[in-house]
């Protein structure tokens, strides 16, 4: 059943340890379980990581890459990955297809669902869909990321089409050039909406885009630049205009003055089509700059390793990740690769945010038949609103997505998904529920000989949780398997009793800190 506010299980204990990314460095701690790896003397070394006798590839190492460089793996996923060995892994989730989905239309999954590219749940079902189905997991995490990091909304934005094609500007670019990024950013019609930019001429520059290419998207707030640099930002972005959702770049709009930016004259010519160049100097002048290069990798680095990484590491990473011209699958090779990533400050040490845990939950599990619209809306009451965010800073990570309410919320999902009852508003009569039938959990677990409660309850603890809970939380766990709810001791049926409680069993554990940790 879903629990409310107030309902404590059993199995569940306090979070503890955890950072908020935003917050000062500390001192590592052990926030949950940690999963096999070297101790944390190996939290800051970049050379490439490579299995031995004491520290080998296994399936923790495997679904660790599998939750950081994807939204996690499916049983049979990890089974290849441990066989394939930690580069061929690595290689896999490199490869760089520039995938896009359709923006415009009307369409049918393969679940059945049918989903309009004209509203904006349809396209984050469309979204959604691709983050749980496709092979190209990396891509679709990094367009998560750059989702938060170059923050829009619908709200502002008005079209939803607009939405999804920016989030295709993220996929083609997710692992390529971040100066090609920037270039497209600053174009994208989406962005020229949302700040304004598209508002800005000769003779009255808006400054918004300005601003935050610098302290948002780049350097980070009070990096190095004046306000006075921000004005002359503003004035090469001037003509930068989009109409309908198509970009254009419109001379008269244009100021052709010469600008002082960052310590450099750009001018490009006092009318023409050059006047375009300045916005792609700004960019230039923007990467020369090592500011740049390390606010970038900084933020990379606490999304998918660690927060809080040392002054020392950034300085490291940002000067390699400027030397490699800002090239983001390079950046991103020699992350995967590192002895940190697999240290054991790293592994399961981030705190889930609400798409990795719905995603993740969906891919864990493997369901397929789910409504992915109304999946949209189970996300906004875990705190993230997809295409819609408020401001351009994006959204808080780490700590900040646990709450009392949340956390409920999550619990709630896990219900809906594994027993499929949806609740409140979202179930319409004559509709179905919130998803569609899961396979049965019998099949599941007679194919691997799972037919005890000490084997399901291990083997859902280690595909969900790598088995690292507490002992009084599994043992807590075998005791729900052969209870009745008044709590008495039952003898253990496995063609009575193995559907509901392997049910009841997963939503348990989904609801743990454990599984709220990435």
């Amino acid at each position: 059943m879903p629990i409310q506010a107030g309902s404590v299980t059993s199995a569940r204990h306090s979070v503890r340890g955890t950072s908020n990314r935003n917050t000062s460095a500390a001192a590592p701690t052990r926030i949950l379980g940690g999963g096999s790896g070297p101790l944390a003397d190996d939290s800051e070394d970049l050379t490439p990581w490579q299995p031995s006798p004491t520290d080998p590839w296994d399936a923790k190492k495997a679904r660790h890459l599998f939750r950081r460089a994807g939204f996690g793996g499916k049983p049979s996923e990890i089974e290849t990955l441990v066989k394939l060995g930690v580069d061929v892994s690595v290689d896999l989730f490199l490869i760089y297809p520039r995938q896009t989905i359709p923006t415009r239309g009307v369409f049918l999954l393969p679940s059945g669902e049918i989903v309009s590219m004209s509203t904006t749940n349809g396209q984050i079902g469309g979204w959604l869909w691709l983050m749980a189905n496709s092979p190209w997991q990396l891509q679709e995490k990094l367009a998560l990321f750059f989702h938060d990091h170059f923050a829009t909304g619908i709200n502002k934005v008005r079209y939803p089409e607009m939405m999804g094609d920016q989030i295709n500007l993220f996929r083609r670019h997710a692992l390529g050039n971040f100066r090609d990024m920037l270039i497209g950013v600053s174009r994208d019609p989406a962005m020229l909406y949302w700040l304004d930019n598209r508002l800005s001429t000769r003779g009255k520059p808006n400054e918004n885009y300005g601003r935050e290419i610098l302290e948002l998207f780049s350097m980070g707030v009070n990096g190095p630049y004046t306000e006075k640099d921000l004005q002359e930002c503003a004035r090469c972005f001037t003509g930068w205009y989009a109409l309908l959702g198509k970009y254009s770049f419109v001379q008269r709009r244009h100021d052709y003055g010469t600008k002082n930016f960052l310590g450099r004259v750009i001018y490009n010519g006092s009318s023409g089509p050059g006047g375009e160049k300045d916005g792609f100097d700004v960019v230039d002048v923007i990467l020369s700059k090592n500011a740049t290069a390390e606010y970038m990798v900084k933020k990379i680095w606490e999304y998918f390793v660690y927060e809080n990484p040392s002054g020392a590491l950034v300085k490291k990473l940002g000067q390699t990740f400027s030397d490699d011209g800002y090239d983001i699958r390079a950046l991103m090779e020699t992350i995967f690769r590192s002895k940190a990533f697999y240290s054991s400050r790293s592994m399961r040490k981030l705190v889930k945010n609400p798409i990795e845990f719905i995603v993740g939950l969906l891919r864990n599990l493997e369901v397929k038949d789910v409504n992915l619209q109304r999946t949209a809306i189970r996300s906004r009451g875990m705190g993230i609103d997809l295409l819609n965010y408020s401001n351009p800073s994006g959204l808080p990570d780490g700590v900040s997505w646990i709450n009392s309410q949340n956390l409920i919320n999550r619990a709630n999902f896990a219900a809906e998904v594994i027993t499929r009852n949806p609740r409140g508003y979202l179930y319409f009569k004559g509709y179905g529920g919130l998803y569609m039938p899961l396979p049965l959990f019998k099949p599941y677990l007679q194919a691997r000989n799972l037919t005890t409660p000490d084997k399901i309850v291990d083997h859902y603890l280690e595909i969900l949780v790598d088995s690292d809970v507490p002992k009084a939380v599994r043992d807590n766990l075998v005791k729900y398997m052969t209870s009745y709810d008044n709590n008495q001791t039952r003898v253990w049926d496995f063609n009575l009793h193995a559907e509901a409680k392997a049910s009841g069993l997963v939503h348990l554990i989904a609801a743990t800190p454990e599984y709220q940790m990435n």
